[in-house]
């Protein structure tokens, strides 16, 4: 075998060169993080608004909120590009809500709901609010929103192509307490309307 370290001084020096080459290669310098934290707050604005709509607050157990992020000026454009989140805190960490792809559930969101909140003819239009708050509709979009119950499940639409509905099955158990939530592309034609 031929040794990769003949003394004790080669071992201490490159354990010591090994351990501090992160800093020789990691940005320490004052002066440009302080230039970049400049530009970085000339170009970008980022906005927080709660979401105090009375049908969000007696849904859900947690805050929601709605950040705006625009970003200017870069690359020498006029125009402003801009970002927009709706989040929610649950009071230990801020998270997105779940991303709909194609049939997506929705655990997150189930979970999310007040264990006294019914989901009935009453409360249906609450809910309906409460999804245009946190999966609003793009406004290039047409209003294909309606809502109906039928087999023990609610049915939001939000969106529709070629007839083919598009939007929220939500399950509920014999008294309306919400067990389960998921997107669906395509509902199967009995339960639709």
């Amino acid at each position: 075998m031929i040794p990769i370290f003949k003394t004790h001084i080669a071992y201490f020096l490159s354990s010591a060169l090994l351990l501090g080459s992160p800093n020789v290669f990691s940005q320490e310098d004052p002066q440009t993080t302080h230039r970049l934290d400049n530009f970085i707050k000339q170009s970008c604005t980022t906005n927080y608004k709660k979401i105090t709509s009375e049908s969000v607050q007696h849904i859900l157990k947690h805050d929601v909120y709605h950040i705006t992020q625009e970003t200017k000026n870069i690359y020498g454009d006029k125009e402003t590009e801009t970002h927009e989140f709706i989040v929610v805190d649950n009071g230990r960490e801020v998270q997105p809500f779940e991303k709909i792809q194609m049939n997506t559930p929705l655990p997150k969101l189930t979970n999310y709901i007040r264990e006294d909140f019914i989901l009935n003819p009453e409360s249906a239009p609450h809910f309906q609010v409460l999804l245009d708050y946190i999966y609003p509709i793009a406004e290039w979009k047409p209003d294909k929103r309606e809502f109906f119950f039928t087999n023990g499940k609610w049915y939001f639409l939000r969106d529709a192509y070629f007839r083919t509905k598009q939007g929220f099955e939500i399950t509920v158990d014999p008294k309306g307490k919400i067990t389960h939530i998921c997107y669906k592309m395509k509902w199967d034609e009995p339960a639709s309307k």
